[in-house]
């Protein structure tokens, strides 16, 4: 969310824009750039205007200058109104702009006095900051799991009642399922997408990974149920036509992420729909795609042999992944901005949009070497509450490797505490492994080969599903 609407007119006021976006840059302040004409554009301005949840809005205008009155008329948020000088040197724009009837002000600078309009739009905000308080919960981030989870299990019937029309051989609320369509062969599929994170590549101008992680938030879920990814496709929506050079950044990432899993991109979907995505600072887009894999019926797992006694081993992630990001941006964003140097010389930008990790790679090590894997747990939305999905027992986390400094820099900056955060985010590990005791030095032996892999804990009985992380006294139920 940006603090700051920015609209203007028409692309010609693209110089006001700038001197108002290098201020509000230098003020790390948050802004959207939308250009739309009250005269030619009216429904497009109430639209823009409406749905925006900034906190101050600058409009800039020339000539007759209606736009910042219009504005004004569809929002009781702060509006700066900036004259453009076009003709009669700015004197009709900017006369026109102060000259609004009672009841509908808008505050007014100097003639193509855009430096001005962010400063002003600063002491606004710094006032309106101090009433504003960073999340330190996903829910006042503003996703609700609860609320999640209420949706799911309405949808959850509809869904469950479609399995007379086939073999299925998981249930409801796994990380993927799979039908039977023969004797020896089960057909699997997931979907996600890249959520919010699309943000951040948007604010860095750098989409070259949100393709990666597109595929691997599929690919690693199906990975989860025993099966072998054999085919992708994306989809991708768009505000307007994208320019060739995110399209091309987005491919990349997409084809890399096939490639080290081992399958092709099949094909996709692409979708125009400026009524219902807009951008921050540039076209706005959503990636989401499906993968398919494969798998033998006796292939398959789901926790269900897990046992008293098995290892729980954890294997690296690459930062934040894909997941947890409504949180990881307000939190962030309300001290830092995208190009801001963090102390282990990254910028913040850089360290968002690590690509999350492909593990297909180290599934298929552990079936080459043999191990009888109990159960797998691709650790994203919800953080280790998604260990919970591999059944009704005690995963005692006994110990845990260093967590990430980016992790540490969201519990700091937010004043986060631990539940919240291992509920959140993967906190360093990407993906949890439950294998026999007997198998655990085969088993680190082929993850090593890929990432650095823990022992985390061990498996113990329980009336019910619980995650104990026991160094940061966290319990999960």
């Amino acid at each position: 969310m940006a603090d700051v609407l920015i609209i203007a007119g028409s692309k010609s006021d693209e110089s006001i824009v700038k001197k108002t976006t290098t201020v509000l840059d230098d003020l790390k302040i948050s802004y959207d750039i939308a250009y739309a004409s009250a005269h030619r554009d009216p429904d497009r301005v109430k639209f823009i205007v409406t749905s925006s949840e900034a906190k101050v809005m600058i409009a800039i205008a020339g000539l007759a200058a209606a736009l910042p009155g219009v504005v004004a008329s569809h929002t009781d948020k702060p509006v700066i109104g900036v004259p453009v000088k076009v003709a009669l040197d700015g004197l009709d724009a900017l006369l026109s702009i102060m000259q609004m009837p009672k009841g509908v002000p808008v505050a007014t600078v100097g003639i193509d006095n855009g430096q001005n309009a962010a400063h002003l739009a600063a002491r606004i905000l710094g006032i309106s900051k101090q009433v504003n308080k960073v999340p330190k919960t996903y829910a006042e981030a503003g996703v609700d799991e609860a609320l999640v989870s209420k949706g799911l299990e309405t949808l959850g019937k509809y869904v469950r009642e479609s399995f007379k029309q086939g073999e299925v051989m998981q249930d409801y609320g796994h990380y993927a399922n799979t039908v039977k369509i023969s004797d020896d062969l089960c057909l699997a599929m997931s979907t996600d997408g890249v959520g919010s994170k699309v943000l951040v590549a948007e604010m860095a101008g750098k989409y070259d990974t949100i393709g990666v992680d597109c595929v691997a938030m599929n690919v690693n879920d199906l990975i989860c149920i025993g099966a072998t990814p054999v085919g992708f496709v994306d989809y991708l929506a768009s505000e307007e036509p994208l320019p060739v050079e995110i399209i091309d950044g987005i491919g990349k990432g997409l084809l890399s992420a096939c490639v080290e899993s081992e399958m092709p991109i099949l094909g996709g979907e692409t979708a125009i729909l400026p009524d219902m995505i807009r951008g921050m600072n540039g076209p706005g887009l959503d990636l989401a795609g499906t993968a398919v894999g494969i798998a033998k019926p006796d292939e398959l797992f789901d926790g269900s042999s897990i046992q008293a006694g098995d290892v729980i081993l954890g294997v690296a992630s690459n930062g934040i992944h894909s997941n947890g990001f409504t949180l990881a941006r307000k939190v962030l964003f309300s001290k830092f901005s995208i190009n801001d140097k963090l102390d282990w010389n990254v910028t913040l930008g850089d360290e968002l949009l690590r690509p999350t990790r492909v593990y297909v790679k180290h599934f298929k090590d552990l079936k080459e070497a043999g191990v009888d894997i109990k159960g797998l747990a691709h650790i994203t939305g919800s953080g280790f509450r998604k260990i919970l999905r591999l059944g009704q027992f005690l995963f005692s986390i006994e110990e845990l490797p260093e967590i990430p400094p980016v992790f540490e820099l969201i519990k700091t900056t937010g004043d986060i505490n631990w539940q919240e955060m291992f509920t959140t985010f993967n906190m360093g590990i990407g993906l949890v492994v439950v294998v026999p005791s007997s198998q655990v030095d085969q088993a680190l032996s082929a993850l090593s080969r890929n990432d650095k892999t823990y022992r985390l804990g061990v498996i113990e009985k329980s009336k019910k599903g619980v995650v104990e992380i026991k160094p940061y006294e966290v319990r999960i139920e």
